[in-house]
């Protein structure tokens, strides 16, 4: 199916299978337009951009579908780039209300993280992604460890770019505030991952071997 399909079908209601699909194919996309803009803002960090690419999700769902739709009838060339656009003014307004709240304003932010509805599986409440997330602090322990200096910060961003939002290394060297060209962003990579893998095997190989074999996977 063409996105406007899978659009049109979104829209339908309680069409599941049609809006993982759509979320499959505008992820990616989505995930860049708000990194881009939310290091305009200076807090490209993981949490942030998580919080602001499933804002941007429920603002579709909730409000945008038929809109959507409308759009993707009259201009199915455009679709991904008027996402990209819903998703870009959702981060702006994000940290105008942030920056609205540190001059004195008195209304909440509330993430979104408060309002999911309960896990499926493969979702970030499920059994094998719970398995996942602890796997991933375990990294994110060693990752700490492996970072010192004024550039820790940098690193630790362009490593979870890398391996949470998959963003390339031509992707994250174009970001705001990286200051590195895509093959300093692959050196800082490669230096990660092979201190990562080291401590992982050391720390944990013998206690248990299936860490380390992950460890590899890196």
């Amino acid at each position: 199916m063409s996105l406007k399909d899978v659009v049109c079908l979104c829209a339908g209601p309680g069409d599941e299978e049609a809006w993982e699909e759509f979320i499959s194919r505008v992820g990616r996309p989505l995930r860049m337009a708000v990194t881009r803009t939310a290091s305009i803002w200076g807090d490209p960090s993981l949490a942030t951009v998580e919080d602001l690419v499933q804002a941007t999700y429920l603002k579709l769902w909730e409000g945008g579908r038929t809109l959507l739709r409308e759009f993707a009838i009259e201009r199915p060339e455009a679709i991904l780039g008027y996402l990209k656009k819903i998703a870009a003014n959702a981060t702006h307004d994000y940290f105008k209300h942030r920056r609205s709240q540190s001059a004195g304003g008195d209304a909440e932010h509330v993430s979104t993280s408060d309002i999911e509805p309960e896990a499926r599986q493969g979702s970030a409440g499920s059994e094998p992604e719970i398995a996942c997330n602890i796997f991933l602090a375990e990294i994110d322990s060693h990752l700490s460890d492996c970072l010192s200096g004024p550039q820790a910060e940098r690193d630790r961003t362009i490593f979870w770019l890398y391996f949470r939002q998959g963003l390339s290394s031509k992707e994250i060297a174009s970001l705001p505030g990286i200051g590195l060209g895509p093959k300093g962003v692959g050196s800082v990579l490669e230096r990660l991952k092979h201190s990562i893998r080291e401590r992982i095997l050391c720390a944990n190989q013998e206690a248990d071997p299936e860490l380390g074999e992950k460890a590899n996977s890196l």
